[in-house]
């Protein structure tokens, strides 16, 4: 009986010791969220917040912005067509801009993680470089390259394309042409690291099942990546739509994207509570496409959890 006792005894402690484990472990995960959640908390929730009480509020030119709780601002955007035609603008470009990245990036992450063997770190360099250099910096340098006597045109006229300059500069072709180049490197890390997690005996296994090269890119790579093709989107969507540097000083006001437009309406007209709802509507939108993008990846491909 006593030997049983002991026995008995001995699953609990190791119980008891591996559920007290795994509550320091538990404790250990939450501490490690603590300097994320001191930055998120006061510099994006807060003023989060504050925008949102402030879009509740109506605009007095005499008093710039009167407290109110009323949802008055948000009826006039959504049923505005001016208000339409921002969202539309700025949802094409986004998407557009997203669709291109895709079709420039995937080959390069491709050939970057399968082909790129001892290039593959200068490769890295070159995807960086555009992060480093200031935003400002690259504008200018796309404003000389895109200009009607600038590098573009100057090639298309010497080649005999066109008898004269193209406009490109402040025009929606120059301006998604800046976007492209300034998001690119956001849409090929996520893609280089999906890619890179594909284990290459599937892709050898599909080969000796017979399928071609071709078949085995479009019925393996491609769908063993999604979570990276969809991550990219995610990224350059969500930026694009709320990108105001370079549809500013690349774009026209013939085609108004709405960052550009909430900067209007803030400081322009001094309209701050619509400008607020603008600016909530525009966090709503953006959370709204990356969670449908998530929905759909999940039901499209439920193996992409594992990846």
């Amino acid at each position: 009986m006593a030997g049983g006792a002991v026995f008995a005894e001995g699953p609990s402690r190791a119980g008891n010791a591996s559920r007290w484990l795994f509550r320091r472990q538990h404790r250990f995960a939450w501490l490690l969220l603590v300097p994320v959640l001191a930055i998120l908390i006061p510099l994006f929730l807060l003023p989060a917040a504050v925008l949102l009480r402030n879009s509740l509020n109506w605009d007095d030119p005499s008093a710039i912005m009167v407290a109110d709780f009323s949802l008055a601002n948000y009826a006039r955007i959504l049923t505005d067509p001016y208000y339409a035609s921002l969202f539309g603008n700025s949802m094409l470009v986004a998407v557009g801009v997203a669709v291109i990245t895709l079709v420039i990036g995937y080959p390069f992450a491709y050939y970057l993680v399968r082909w790129a063997g001892e290039r593959r770190n200068l490769l890295l360099w070159i995807i960086y470089t555009p992060l480093i250099v200031s935003v400002i910096t690259r504008v200018f340098g796309w404003m000389i390259i895109t200009a009607d006597s600038g590098l573009i045109n100057t090639l298309l006229i010497a080649i005999g394309v066109t008898e004269g300059p193209i406009h490109i500069l402040f025009e929606v072709s120059g301006m998604v042409i800046g976007m492209v180049h300034r998001y690119l490197p956001l849409m090929i890390l996520p893609l280089a690291n999906s890619i890179a997690k594909i284990d290459l005996r599937i892709q050898l296994a599909s080969t000796s099942l017979g399928a071609g090269s071709a078949a085995t890119f479009a019925r393996v790579i491609v769908p063993l990546s999604l979570p990276g093709i969809v991550a990219g989107l995610q990224l350059v969507i969500a930026v694009v739509l709320s990108d105001f540097v370079l549809p500013t000083l690349l774009g026209t006001t013939r085609f108004r994207m709405l960052a550009p437009a909430i900067y209007d309406e803030a400081i322009a007209n001094v309209r701050w509570a619509n400008s607020a709802a603008m600016a909530i509507l525009m966090v709503a939108v953006v959370v709204l496409v990356l969670i449908s993008m998530n929905l759909a990846l999940r039901r499209a491909a439920p193996w992409a959890r594992s990846f």
